[in-house]
């Protein structure tokens, strides 16, 4: 009787092997493989080290942030399937993401408007369009509504489990990096117990050393990716936590014009502000009517101020740098003006934002109120009338509405002459075939 041969040990060249293969897919985007290969080399390397042990920190933070980059763009996917739109025709942030909100009053009537005369033309065209002749004496529809809400149940049977696999890939990413972190904060405890700079005073990141200069960074990059989770999550006030303890280390770090810093007093002042609107049990208690917490907002409001500045201080720079360098090349020149061009579009949306911040919440919910009352009641006097009723009210309506373009800020936008040969928009182009239409038939 033959016996097979004991498996091999796992040697330190295989662990270094898989780290190096999982590094290679993480750079070429590849992540579901950058994972799979970094999910072999973490137990790997808990066979070798013991699972425990700090030095399998540094490999589970790039686990953990593949396994968090695979939920971001299956969240991508998944959410534009939803929306119609493309994964990847928007960035997430350019460092810093904007999120300005639209102009409103007279844009959601005239949508409104607008939608409903579309609706109206085409009621009219089919009308006219279908003789009655064409019209079957006898109709079924009961097995038409069977169908569709046999597909209208599998379809959100199927988007409830994409979101419950979503939520399944931030949790694993959540996870594995709150190990880092444990084994993290291991690692800083003994490494400060054995750093010498310590009697020296207050100590700069330049004085500290290398391995403990590491261990901070990569415990800033944990806390900020866990709070990136905790913001999907609708978590803000443990987005929050991390937040602060991840902008206190970097600022131990990097200088106050690091983009880093930028990032998360931006984040930070997101988080805040989310948190500030967020009160315990808001799903059970939607009824009630809600309160700000005017402190939170308050420091959002400051950290957004904190993020402007550092960005300036950092365009100054640049631009400084630009001045005095005569003989650089003139595509560095272009990139540079580009990052600076950049740079201040940022600046003009968090700007933006910081004004949004110091306004009162309670003007802005009376705003929306005002503009959602104003919009049932104009498309409550229409509801059961005719399509030619509809149209005429809609009409008289949007004459007698009053212009405010004037009084909304818009950014200067270079005027664009227009293209030959641009398509025409759709009303136009159906009523010139519907008059091409009647002029035939005339002449027959």
């Amino acid at each position: 009787m033959t016996t097979s041969p004991p498996p091999e040990a796992p040697t330190r060249a295989q662990l270094d092997d898989l780290i190096a293969r999982a590094a290679a897919k993480d750079a070429s985007k590849d992540h579901n493989a950058a994972s799979e290969l970094y999910s072999q080399a973490t137990e790997l390397q808990a066979a070798l080290n013991g699972e425990l042990s700090p030095e399998n920190a540094d490999l589970l933070y790039s686990y953990g942030k593949s396994l968090y980059n695979v939920a971001v763009s299956n969240s991508d996917v998944l959410g534009s399937k939803a929306a119609g739109e493309p994964a990847q025709g928007q960035p997430k942030n350019a460092n810093i993401s904007s999120a300005k909100p639209a102009p409103k009053g007279e844009g959601l009537i005239k949508d409104a408007i607008s939608n409903s005369k579309a609706s109206a033309n085409t009621a009219d065209e089919k009308t006219k369009s279908e003789p009655a002749q064409s019209k079957p004496l006898f109709q079924f529809s009961g097995d038409d509504n069977f169908v569709d809400s046999d597909e209208e149940e599998e379809d959100g049977e199927q988007g409830e489990e994409e979101e419950e696999e979503d939520d399944d890939d931030f949790a694993n990413a959540f996870e594995v990096l709150d190990l880092a972190r444990i084994l993290y904060l291991k690692k800083l405890e003994a490494a400060e117990e054995n750093d010498t700079s310590k009697g020296k005073g207050k100590a700069t990141s330049a004085d500290l050393p290398e391995d403990l200069k590491h261990i901070k960074e990569r415990l800033a990059d944990t806390y900020d990716l866990q709070a990136e989770i905790s913001l999907e999550a609708e978590r803000f006030s443990d987005a929050v936590t991390d937040l602060r303890t991840a902008l206190e280390l970097r600022n131990a770090l990097v200088p106050f014009e690091d983009p880093s810093v930028a990032e998360c007093h931006y984040k930070l002042s997101l988080a805040l502000e989310f948190a500030s609107a967020q009160q315990p049990g808001d799903e059970e208690e939607e009824q009630q009517p809600k309160t700000i917490d005017e402190a939170m907002r308050k420091e959002a409001a400051t950290h957004m101020e904190r993020a402007i500045e550092s960005c300036k201080v950092r365009m100054g720079r640049e631009e400084k740098e630009l001045e005095a360098a005569t003989d650089m090349e003139e595509d560095k020149v272009t990139a540079a003006k580009r990052k600076i061009a950049n740079v201040k579009e940022i600046v003009a949306d968090m700007e933006q934002r910081l004004i949004d911040l110091r306004r009162s919440p309670v003007s802005l919910e009376q705003e929306d109120q005002g503009n959602e009352a104003m919009l049932k009641g104009i498309l409550g006097q229409i509801v059961g009338q005719s399509p030619t009723d509809q149209k005429a009210k809609l009409d008289a309506v949007s004459k007698g509405a009053t212009d405010l373009s004037s009084l909304v800020r818009r950014k200067p936008a270079a005027a664009q002459p227009p293209q030959q040969g641009s398509k025409r928009p759709a009303v136009d182009d159906a009523g010139t075939e519907e008059d091409s239409k009647r002029a035939r038939v005339d002449d027959a």
